[in-house]
């Protein structure tokens, strides 16, 4: 078994390197023959996208750096060809289409970068990279206002849907890959436990954050004891929808039922049909809370 997981690991690695050669120079490599060893070849596969994106494409070298396919040590030696500072304040932000990008959407994000010295990278056909330089650290206002411009841009002028997370900024080059790290768990995190947002921040993750780093089965034996997962599973998607925005307004009744467009008594009526499914009343503040956290935790038994 385990070396049946390497196998697939050296593959998947072996694939992606050979895109992201297909993509620096536009050709098709295949490796049909090999003397060299697995590891070998990882290394040989490497030092070609290194030669063809680093030396060639800032870009190039800011997606190597942060996915971890190039050392500090080779990323620094190559700062200076491309003026880059390698003590600016930098901001990552991380996007995610709900659907294929066009390049439209990429012409766009760049069109908005007021930096020579910022970039958009793309990862895959879903997932982008914005990094935004600064004079000094940008704080929490600045950060939401920039991300917030680039969604709002995307969707009105690209007609592209997307989400954005982040992480703090960093004041040097060397942290870049920490800060795309949790920019990247930001959003799996997001999307797990909060999958209506729209920008997620990973600072302020809090439960979600906690929650993420729990043994799968500590959340199945919290749930067997709160509400059973079949329970969980038979509740449908309007209910699940009233009851986030229940509480995303304080367990309000009369601020939910404005901001979902329904009568009143229409959403006591459901809570109560909820009550009797589950036993839990999420008027009451403590089985909100239990609720709450068994919802977060099925989502989260769902993306595994």
């Amino acid at each position: 078994m385990k070396g049946t997981s390497f196998f697939m690991d050296f593959n998947s690695k072996k694939e992606k390197l050979l895109e992201q050669l297909n993509r620096a120079t536009g050709i098709s490599f295949e490796i049909s023959d090999s003397d060299l060893s697995d590891e070998e070849t990882l290394n040989k596969l490497k030092e070609m996208v290194v030669h063809f994106n680093v030396i060639d494409s800032k870009t190039g070298l800011y997606r190597l750096y942060l996915t971890g396919d190039l050392a500090y040590s080779d990323a620094i030696s190559s700062l200076h060809r491309f003026h880059i500072d390698e003590n600016t304040p930098r901001q990552v932000f991380f996007l995610e289409s709900h659907h294929d990008y066009t390049k439209e959407a990429v012409s766009l994000l760049k069109s908005m970068l007021p930096e020579s010295q910022d970039v958009v990278i793309e990862l895959d056909s879903k997932h982008l990279v914005v990094i935004l330089n600064f004079e000094t650290a940008p704080d929490e206002e600045e950060v939401v206002q920039n991300a917030n411009q680039f969604l709002d841009m995307l969707e009105a002028e690209a007609f592209s849907s997307f989400k954005l997370s982040y992480s703090d900024a960093v004041d040097n080059f060397k942290d870049m890959p920490k800060a795309y790290k949790s920019a990247m768990v930001a959003m799996h995190i997001g999307n797990t436990f909060l999958h209506t947002g729209r920008i997620y921040s990973y600072e302020s993750l809090g439960l979600g954050r906690l929650l993420y780093n729990v043994p799968k089965s500590e959340v199945e034996a919290y749930l067997d004891r709160h509400i059973k997962l079949e329970t969980l599973s038979r509740i449908d998607e309007e209910t699940l929808n009233l009851l986030e925005a229940f509480f995303d307004n304080d367990l309000s009744l009369a601020e939910t039922s404005r901001k979902m467009f329904i009568h009143r008594n229409t959403l006591i009526y459901r809570l109560d049909k909820f009550a009797d499914l589950t036993g839990y009343d999420v008027r009451k503040f403590s089985d909100a809370i239990t609720v709450k956290i068994s919802l977060m935790l099925y989502n989260y038994m769902k993306s595994k």
